[in-house]
């Protein structure tokens, strides 16, 4: 049997082109304990009771569960009673049960104690009684000896803390109470010289003995090699811009009296939507890169009255608004665009359809379908009664009686170096030209040069420019998810635009769509559409070297 074994082992050597030299016949089994039970010998002298279980939790770590008990009063009335909880978490430096060992222990315990002898103990402890509590947690090492496969000796030492809380009363007596005390205590927690049993067994197969192998290297082959191609995105260079005009909207739903147009900065919530205003015009006004051009106020109603005195009523409020601005920062009149535009169902058919309104449908097929504003207006108060109109009244109509305003400034050329700057603070004051050259000034692929990009798309979402650039950029990491995205808002297909679908279809798996749109950048004389052909077809010529392998 011994010799079918080994021709059994060196056939399988054979079979892998493994030669071995001769090895042992047996293979050593020994038996690993998954738990035991202890007694802390210690604990024994004191006629404690006390057991233990240990638990093997991994390769390295174990849980040892202890419970000491002590219920006796003995001769002259002195007592060590008690009862202890101590679980504790092991971490064994080779293997659990055996050898050096770290733990981290809890500890719980109820104690009567009193009469404790001289010598061990303080005067003041054999004198007095102590009841109560305590609670606390520490650290341990230990070492573990194991005599045969079953029985074994574990010597263990530990410190923490522990918080006390008892009752104390004079011996002589032992009722009568002194009062009641906490302490903070910290030091030795834990001591001990356990005898172990374990059981539980399972078999476990050591290492069998080295064996010595030689490989024999197989004859080399020459390796097979796809060319990757490196495609080139283009890149445009955005136009000058000469002068940057930037703008900041906003919403004001400000509060007026009934019917009245006259604004005042303490009514309802007046102060804090007029803030908001005032807000950005300091912002803007305090930027020494930026000028303000002027505003533009456009008012609106809800549909309460007739449409003809709505219209009327935005506008009194439009110019209200523009007269508090204009007496607060002095701005010439010419700067003032102001116009109302009287009853917003626009919006409110927006609101409308956003809501879970019962008749939804209904409120939007009136809308929808009457030409005349007042008609409307008297369908919908009609319509179920006029629940759903006095609903929109309280709910929808606040939103839109409004002013929406828009702040236009102009914003002075940087140079590179201050437009970096300016990126990490207002990027919005930023030229599309100006981000382009501050991305240049950093490693193409580089999280900065992206970022920049990426934040030009931001700003300027429907620029083709900062479209392309964008997807440029995320072709250069290949991010296929945000070039499709960029190359979507794309309106013009020049060139460009077909060299940078080439590379994502290519990216995509779709060499076939790759080359078509290759074909149709060079149509527009892109250079580097030219080299991304050469590269596929490098490409496509390496896959076709590949011989076959055919089962």
């Amino acid at each position: 049997m011994r010799n079918y074994k080994q021709g059994i082992v060196l056939l399988a050597l054979l079979a892998s082109g493994v030669k071995a030299t001769a090895q042992k016949d047996t293979i050593e089994v020994r038996e690993v304990p998954t738990f035991g039970i202890k007694t802390n010998l210690l604990y024994d002298i004191t006629a404690s009771l006390n057991l233990g279980a240990e638990f093997k939790t991994g390769d390295r770590t174990s849980l040892d569960l202890s419970i000491n008990w002590n219920p006796f009063t003995f001769s002259d009335n002195r007592k060590w009673k008690h009862f202890l909880f101590q679980p504790e978490f092991r971490l064994w430096t080779k293997e659990s049960f055996s050898g050096h060992f770290f733990g981290l222990h809890a500890h719980y315990a109820y104690y009567n104690v009193g009469r404790l002898p001289h010598g061990p103990f303080s005067e003041y402890m054999a004198d007095h009684r102590f009841e109560g509590w305590l609670i606390g947690a520490g650290a341990s090492y230990g070492y573990r000896w194991n005599f045969s496969q079953n029985w074994g000796l574990e010597a263990t030492i530990g410190v923490g803390y522990a918080y006390l809380d008892y009752d104390k009363y004079k011996c002589e007596t032992c009722d009568e109470k002194l009062g009641s005390e906490t302490k903070n205590y910290f030091g030795p927690t834990k001591l001990g010289v356990s005898l172990i049993y374990s059981f539980g067994k399972k078999k476990k197969a050591a290492l069998p003995p080295p064996v010595q192998v030689i490989i024999q290297e197989p004859e080399s082959e020459k390796p097979v090699v796809i060319y990757e191609p490196q495609f080139e995105a283009c890149f445009l260079v955005p136009e000058v811009e000469a002068i940057k005009q930037r703008s900041e909207a906003g919403r004001a739903y400000l509060d007026f009296a009934v019917g009245r147009s006259e604004i005042v900065p303490g009514f309802r919530n007046n102060a804090s939507e007029l803030k908001k205003i005032y807000d950005l015009i300091e912002t803007v006004k305090n930027d020494p890169d930026a000028s303000i051009t002027g505003i533009t106020i456009t008012g609106y109603a809800s549909p309460e009255s007739s449409y003809e005195y709505n219209l009327m009523l935005s506008e009194r409020r439009a110019f209200a608004l523009k007269n508090q601005i204009k007496a607060i920062y002095g701005f010439p009149e010419s700067w003032f665009n102001v116009s109302g535009r009287g009853e917003d169902w626009a919006m409110l058919d927006t609101l409308v359809s956003r809501s879970d309104m019962i008749n939804k449908y209904a409120i939007l097929e009136i809308i929808r379908s009457m030409d005349s504003f007042d008609r409307r207006e008297n369908r919908l108060k009609a319509l179920a009664g006029g629940a759903p109109y006095l609903s929109m009244k309280t709910d929808l109509f606040p939103r839109l009686r409004r002013s929406d305003y828009e702040l236009h400034y102009t914003v002075l050329p940087f140079t590179v170096e201050k437009g970096k700057e300016v990126f990490r603070t207002h990027p919005s004051n930023l030229s599309l030209n100006e981000m382009f050259m501050v991305a240049n000034t950093y490693e193409p692929g580089s999280d900065a040069f992206n970022e920049v990009f990426e934040t030009a798309a931001r700003i300027f979402p429907s620029d083709d420019v900062a479209n392309l650039n964008a997807a440029a950029s995320a072709l250069g990491r290949k991010d296929t998810v945000s070039a499709t995205r960029y190359l979507e808002r794309v309106t013009n297909y020049s060139a460009e635009y077909w060299n940078n679908a080439g590379i994502l279809a290519f990216l995509e798996g779709d060499k076939q769509r790759a080359a078509a749109c290759f074909a149709k950048a060079r149509k527009g004389n892109d250079s580097k559409a030219s080299h991304n052909t050469g590269e596929l077809k490098k490409h496509n010529q390496s896959q076709d070297n590949i011989t076959p392998i055919i089962d």
